[in-house]
């Protein structure tokens, strides 16, 4: 019975990829994933899209705001609880893992201005890219123009507003260097 209802879940989640215009790659698993394309998500192989616990506190979502906005995640990434949003582009390495609750956003949202008109207009954007190994703790925020080198790991609860070194650990809100890690 529970092989019939994974088997099920997973037959839903190709569905509803291939409804919203999703490239994935063979061996795509997940659940319940919100999803909202404008512009191109490509999954590649072996990517895990996963709302925990069973998309009740930490869903998943895949969200491209513009025709041009680019979503790429790498093979054997695994989102847990994860939202991405993009008005321009995030790129995500290989063998990355996503804590439950963390957001990777590449926009403000909106204007920070105080004029009402104003602020309902474009926001500013910039691309963030993750590098491969990279682990993101739970409820962590990646905020746009970052770039994540390989093989760091952003500690739970971080606020990552600048670039983070490769093979480093960065902690806080602000995010800041904690140590470098040793092979």
């Amino acid at each position: 019975m529970r092989k019939l209802i994974k088997s099920l879940r997973l037959l839903v989640l190709k569905v509803r990829l291939r409804w919203h215009g999703v490239q994935y790659g063979k061996k795509v698993r997940g659940n319940h994933i919100v999803i909202n394309n404008h512009g191109t998500i490509r999954l590649a192989r072996n990517v895990a899209i996963m709302s925990w616990p069973e998309g009740m506190s930490c869903t998943s979502g895949l969200h491209t705001h513009l025709p041009d906005a680019i979503i790429e995640i790498g093979e054997r990434t695994k989102l847990n609880g994860t939202h991405i949003h993009a008005r321009e582009k995030v790129i995500i390495g290989d063998w990355c893992l996503m804590g439950p609750g963390t957001i990777i956003i590449d926009n403000d949202s909106h204007p920070p201005v105080l004029d009402r008109s104003e602020r309902r207009g474009p926001p500013a954007s910039a691309p963030v890219i993750i590098g491969e190994n990279v682990w993101i703790g739970m409820r962590s925020l990646i905020t746009k123009g970052v770039t994540i080198g390989d093989n760091a790991i952003v500690a739970a609860h971080s606020v990552v507003t600048r670039d983070v070194p490769a093979n480093t650990l960065v902690g806080g809100n602000p995010a800041r260097v904690i140590r470098q890690l040793e092979q």
